[in-house]
């Protein structure tokens, strides 16, 4: 990206409101992924599932985490950076709903795991 640094003429209070709503979002995605951390760690308490389709659901959803959360920097940039407004938020959608996908699609496999190994 060849965009320039945020103008002289954005006022400050798109700059708080750009670092406030990154800083909630960071904070928001960090108290999702210790809950999110406990929720997996507990998940394959009855060993249905093998420990290493276990780990890769927690890498999954943990990753998806991540993603979703830096999503939050680049729509706090939005705010102010006017000049890159636009792929910011982008960037910022497809980052987040990205996250969000992966999360799903690493629970989703672990269960579907999960139960054709307790049918066997």
């Amino acid at each position: 990206m060849s965009e320039s640094p945020p103008a002289k003429g954005v006022s400050a209070l798109s700059i708080v409101l750009g670092l406030l709503f990154a800083g909630l979002w960071l904070c928001a995605h960090v108290v999702w992924g210790s809950m999110a951390l406990m929720g997996t760690l507990m998940a394959n308490d009855a060993g249905a599932a093998s420990s290493d389709q276990h780990m890769a659901m927690m890498g999954g959803v943990l990753g998806g985490i991540v993603m979703a959360g830096a999503a939050g920097i680049l729509g706090g940039l939005a705010f102010f950076w006017r000049g890159a407004r636009k792929w910011l938020w982008i960037s910022f959608a497809l980052l987040f709903i990205g996250g969000a996908v992966w999360q799903v699609l690493a629970f989703q496999s672990f269960v579907a795991a999960a139960a054709a190994a307790s049918h066997s």
